[in-house]
């Protein structure tokens, strides 16, 4: 019986890659570097914030040291100043976490966005108190899929592994799951299309936001 619903961030609880992709081609421009496309930005996401910065430089470049902090401290100046512009729960969403609050389940969101920024966009598009932790990336835990933030907030939330609910659209996402021993539930309205989810390793699939109940209540 799940007792705890872990929800990734971006993807998953929001469509975000419009912000991702203003924030990261402001920092490419301002730099020098080529801007990405829409396809490109997708593609980088989901790793972490450094990764992500990382993927979009251009192949040559030198991923270490003081050039790439460079990038990196530009990025999140420049995504803090639009991450809020066209950043919004996908339809549906917040009508099911208020339902699953209500029937008493916990609820949590793991990102491998920065914990800053995670923290201020769920704050503002979501009601306070509706989400038990929300934890991004820290200095404190390895980014996703390594379990450890994972595991911290199962514990955090007073739960054991095998009643918790993992939701993300991503390969990393299941990867997370997996390495936690969570149940893998993959969402096809995210970052990553079916097939990359069923083979990291979702044990269901999701295509709508309302379908997150259904399998939320199995065995209750």
């Amino acid at each position: 019986m799940f007792k705890a619903i872990i929800f990734d961030l971006d993807g998953t609880l929001a469509y975000t890659i419009e912000d991702l992709k203003t924030g990261m081609n402001e920092m490419l421009s301002e730099l020098g570097y080529p801007t990405r496309s829409s396809d490109e930005i997708l593609r980088a996401v989901n790793y972490g914030s450094r990764e992500f910065v990382r993927r979009c430089l251009p192949e040559d470049f030198n991923a270490e040291g003081e050039e790439f902090e460079i990038c990196f401290n530009r990025y999140n100046y420049h995504y803090s100043k639009h991450y809020l512009d066209k950043t919004a729960p996908y339809e549906g969403i917040s009508e099911t976490l208020e339902m699953l609050k209500n029937e008493g389940f916990k609820l949590a969101v793991l990102s491998n966005k920065g914990h800053e920024h995670t923290v201020n966009l769920v704050s503002n598009i979501f009601r306070k108190g509706l989400f038990d932790i929300v934890l991004g990336n820290t200095s404190e835990f390895p980014t996703k899929p390594c379990p450890d933030s994972g595991l911290y907030i199962a514990k955090e939330l007073g739960t054991l592994p095998k009643e918790v609910l993992y939701i993300g659209d991503s390969n990393i996402d299941m990867q997370t799951a997996k390495n936690c021993g969570f149940y893998a539930c993959g969402v096809t309205w995210g970052y990553r299309d079916a097939e990359v989810l069923i083979q990291s390793g979702a044990s269901t699939l999701l295509n709508e936001t309302k379908e997150i109940a259904v399998i939320a209540r199995l065995d209750r």
